[in-house]
């Protein structure tokens, strides 16, 4: 069944929406397009926000997406728009998204990534065929309810690394290992993550677990040398760290043997 509108005395006594602000146009106003031009004027107000990222047709394959902001963890990223976005043609499916750097994908085809390994947000699904987009799916609604946590139900994210990465500041609280892994492991810390970021790391697997500070530093009783990883090899070790407000990491946990590289 359809929705019912209030009934029609009701609807014609209504004066504006009191939520919105949005002003009904009185029977008998004059002139009506001036009214007309109000009206549109605070709907367009009303409406705004919900055009921020969204993706548009600009003929042929080719896409746009607005402007707009999102929060990847503690950070706000602004994007600032792009035309000419080029697709491929013939497509029955392309996911199209931002990293949690801001920068736009637009060549995803077998699905979204995995929110755990690549923190995204995803603005559409867009289908092409004979050199013309054929339909856009708007996927912002994806974000727009969602549970107050990370990948588990304690709001903490756990994340296996077997091989080298750069560790984003968001999330912050994230848990990171070597399990799995058969060789050892550098994780390089965010540069210039906020002041109160924190990351702990945890040695699952008997290899080498090195934490690289890049240029920062990282400060215990191991040793505080701008540039030099703290590393441990046996299953159980671990260390947590937070950003300082001076762009280096200070050790708030730490168990087993964490040793400062020479």
């Amino acid at each position: 069944m359809t929705e019912a509108y209030p009934a029609d005395e009701a609807l014609l006594n209504v004066l504006s929406d009191a939520e919105t602000g949005v002003e009904y146009i009185a029977t008998g106003a004059a002139p009506y397009y001036l009214q007309f031009r109000k009206l549109l004027h605070r709907l367009l107000l009303a409406c705004r926000r919900g055009n921020d990222l969204r993706v548009y047709d600009e003929g042929a394959l080719d896409i746009g997406i607005k402007a707009g902001r999102f929060w990847a963890g503690e950070s706000l990223v602004s994007f600032a728009g792009s035309s000419g976005n080029t697709l491929a043609d013939d497509k029955a499916a392309i996911y199209v998204y931002l990293d949690a750097a801001g920068t736009l994908v637009t060549d995803a085809y077998a699905g979204w990534p995995d929110m755990a390994a690549v923190r995204h947000v995803r603005l559409a699904i867009v289908e092409t065929s004979g050199g013309d987009i054929v339909a856009i799916t708007d996927a912002r609604d994806h974000h727009s309810i969602a549970m107050p946590c990370g990948a588990s139900a304690s709001g903490v994210s756990i994340t296996a690394h077997t091989t080298d990465a750069a560790l984003a500041a968001a999330p912050s609280q994230s848990v990171h290992t070597n399990a799995g892994a058969t060789a050892a492991v550098t994780l390089t810390l965010p540069p210039n993550a906020a002041a109160g970021t924190q990351l702990t790391f945890a040695v699952q697997a008997v290899r080498q677990l090195r934490v690289h500070p890049g240029a920062a530093a990282i400060r215990d009783n191991s040793g505080q040398t701008a540039g030099k990883c703290k590393w441990a090899d046996a299953v159980g070790e671990c260390l947590t760290l937070v950003a300082d407000a001076n762009g280096d990491w200070v050790t708030t946990a730490k168990y087993g043997v964490w040793t400062e590289e020479v």
